[in-house]
């Protein structure tokens, strides 16, 4: 299954330390590849400087998507963050989303929430990440996290949570797989949040290639989101990324992804425009 048609709505720049690729490069890229819109989504961490657009970088990166909008008017390019969750800081977590706003003078298309700190350790970098599965139980770490990502759902500051099981990015290299139902019971609060909250979630098949081997979510997490969604007569709310750092990422594995919504039986996912939905049926 090819690319065409798709949408990859979760790309960094290189204005921030992880990433390396230029908006114009991200952008011929998706069209090389025929994708019909992306979305640009750099972090903000509060405790994480250098993994952080600054306000002036921002200014300059959304001038910079304006001139590839110009010049691909066949390619639709959103603006948006993906900003870490912290307990008991949303005020200053929505204090900056305004800030931005107000230095660009719009609204951003749409927000992902992510958990990448658990119990003080900044764990998604790989040397760090020994520090939380070295001195907790595999299964308590879970229900943490989960915990966490309800939170966040419930903050109010979110449209989508990325990768949301990315707690087991490291299976099989910091600790071995643990089954679906030894964590469900927080999975299933997380989704409760998530539908109250008419938050969404990210299907991110950019875990295929870590030592987990595995898109976020795993297909029991995705059907009981779509299964519980079905049940309170709600729409499920799904964006669809690659998670790209670097030009050769951009739409990697999107088709992945698409067939283990197929899996799951559901064949929409959502755009953003200025925190607005819009329904797309894929093909």
């Amino acid at each position: 299954m090819s690319q065409q048609g798709l949408v990859d709505y979760h790309m960094h720049t290189a204005v921030t330390v992880d990433a390396h690729m230029t908006e114009a490069d991200a952008c011929q890229s998706a069209i090389a590849l025929g994708l019909q819109e992306i979305a640009f989504t750099n972090h903000v961490m509060l405790t994480q400087p250098d993994f952080t657009i600054s306000p002036e970088e921002l200014v300059d990166h959304w001038a910079r998507i304006q001139v590839c909008q110009q010049r691909h008017p066949e390619l639709t390019i959103r603006l948006g963050l993906e900003i870490d969750y912290y307990a008991g800081r949303e005020d200053g977590i929505a204090a900056t989303i305004q800030r931005y706003e107000d230095l660009i003078g719009r609204r951003f298309d749409f927000i992902l929430g992510a958990v990448h700190h658990l119990n003080g350790v900044f764990f998604s970098p790989s040397r760090y990440a020994p520090a939380l599965f070295n001195n907790q139980e595999v299964e308590d770490i879970y229900h943490d996290f989960f915990v966490l990502m309800a939170k966040a759902a419930r903050s109010g500051l979110f449209d989508v949570m990325a990768h949301p099981d990315l707690i087991k990015k490291y299976t099989g290299k910091l600790h071995p797989p643990v089954p679906f139902d030894r964590y469900r019971a927080p999975v299933g609060a997380f989704i409760e949040s998530l539908l109250e909250s008419g938050v969404g979630i990210e299907v991110n098949p950019s875990g295929l290639k870590r030592s987990v081997a595995e898109i976020y979510p795993s297909d029991p997490l995705l059907c009981l989101y779509l299964s519980e969604a079905r049940a309170r007569s709600v729409e499920p709310i799904v964006t669809l990324g690659s998670d790209a750092h670097q030009v050769e990422d951009v739409g990697a594995r999107l088709s992945e992804g698409v067939m283990a919504l197929r899996r799951a039986g559901h064949n929409t996912i959502t755009l953003f425009e200025r925190r607005e939905q819009i329904a797309f049926h894929l093909r």
